[in-house]
């Protein structure tokens, strides 16, 4: 499993934009927000086992650490590594529902449930029919006021598209009665890689979701002569009902929904506890994977810069890209220039790890499997970095080992903090979930 997650990746990472391997028409964006509902859950595309109630039945910290000669290793004495879940298929996102509950959703199309720190056996909580080839599949989950929200790749007809579904959670019960609607109807081709899938919940209570550019050459990719706007390579901001609410952008059709734009594709996004602002990791092609600050009107540079804009090859100036009304481009806050696959970012929200990683930032990768760590700068608007690393740029293995925490955590999908303060680990090729607690514990 391991090994295809990475071929698939690699494949992503190494991608030329237009050598695409499956063509199909490009839906028109008109109509594209337009919330849908469809009543109950049923159909052929989903199953719906036993209705599930997310309450707790025993106090106290509900995981137990299962016993593993192979944890991956930390490079802090101060803290270690707990795997306090297995048995996951291709594990892609999870999200904590209240302090006992966790929804993981997995790349074949199921959400699964770990309640009371254990796997729930038998069916899952629900299962899709998706498509999975290279990078689609079940991505991203998300939970707000008694809603999850799921992202996923599904047949539409002949179209294949990336879709958001909300379902309610009624008197605490994720049930088959329950209500699905489709709140966004986002493209899924040429593809069949860089479909991003991150959801998040914003401090301002918006959903956050970020889509890649699907191997696609338009104005969102900064071709200044392409298609127009059609919901490819951005980071939306939507209602709970998936309306549009960023309304930043101006000067062409269909950006109100827009936060950001011009990115590669994707698989992190967290927003800093201290100060709001939200910050996104993207993926290069075969160079400079990235971190990045991604403030409202972002224009990430893709297609037309990776990485830090002085080293473009292309010579690109900022003259070279489409600039909407209301956009901006900035440098990353950091870059590796072999690309590693990195996937999901973190600012762990609390103090039990100490005051050292507290409100500071976690990145994780999906080929090496590596959990890096920075220290946010005073102004919280990049990183603390010296020596080789003050160019903001790590250039080769030596200068990457310095922001390097743990290894072989075997393909990282999603870091989150947890409601006991401590930070969880999601491993796509070990299947599990790992807890970082203080050595002492």
């Amino acid at each position: 499993m391991r090994k295809a997650i990475i071929q698939a990746v690699r494949r992503a990472v190494f991608a030329v934009a237009g050598a695409i391997i499956v063509a199909a028409a490009i839906a028109a964006v008109a109509g594209t927000w337009q919330t849908r509902a469809i009543p109950g859950i049923t159909g052929d595309n989903i199953v719906t086992p036993t209705d599930i109630t997310f309450t707790a039945t025993k106090a106290g910290d509900p995981f137990k650490a299962i016993p593993d000669s192979s944890l991956p290793r930390l490079r802090d004495p101060s803290l270690k590594v707990e795997k306090v879940i297995d048995g996951l298929t291709e594990p892609t996102s999870m999200t904590f529902v209240g302090n006992n509950n966790v929804l993981v959703t997995q790349k074949g199309g199921d959400v699964r449930l770990v309640r009371d720190g254990a796997l729930q056996q038998g069916p899952p909580l629900l299962s899709f029919k998706v498509e999975t080839a290279s990078e689609r599949g079940l991505l991203g989950v998300a939970y707000a006021k008694d809603k999850v929200f799921l992202y996923m790749t599904e047949q539409s007809g002949l179209d294949i598209r990336n879709r958001v579904y909300s379902y309610d959670l009624q008197n605490g019960t994720l049930s088959g009665n329950s209500t699905k609607k489709m709140i966004l109807d986002l493209p899924g081709t040429p593809g069949p890689n860089h479909d991003g899938g991150k959801i998040i919940v914003g401090p301002d209570g918006y959903l956050y979701i970020v889509i890649g550019d699907l191997n696609r050459n338009g104005m969102l990719q900064n071709y200044k002569n392409g298609a127009v706007p059609d919901n490819t390579s951005v980071i939306l901001k939507v209602g709970l009902d998936g309306a549009p609410a960023a309304n930043i952008l101006s000067g062409a059709g269909g950006l109100e929904g827009y936060y950001a734009y011009g990115i590669r594709n994707s698989f992190g996004m967290d927003f800093d506890p201290r100060n709001g602002k939200l910050w996104a990791t993207e993926n290069g092609p075969d160079r400079y994977d990235e971190v990045n600050v991604a403030e409202p009107g972002f224009n990430s540079g893709w297609e037309r810069v990776m990485g830090p804009i002085s080293r473009s090859q292309q010579q690109v100036s900022e003259g070279d890209l489409v600039m909407f009304n209301g956009a901006h481009y900035s440098d990353p806050v950091f870059s590796w220039r072999q690309s590693m696959g990195v996937t999901d970012i973190e600012f762990l929200n609390s103090t039990k790890l100490g005051d050292k990683y507290a409100y500071n930032v976690f990145v994780g990768d999906v080929n090496n499997g590596n959990l890096y760590y920075f220290t946010v700068n005073g102004k919280r608007d990049g990183f603390t970095l010296e020596g080789n690393l003050s160019d903001r740029v790590a250039d080769n293995d030596a200068e990457g080992s310095a922001i390097t925490l743990g290894t072989a955590f075997g393909g990282i999908t999603d870091i989150e903090t947890g409601p006991d303060g401590y930070l969880y680990i999601l491993s796509y090729g070990k299947g599990s979930i790992y807890r970082i607690v203080p050595a002492a514990q």
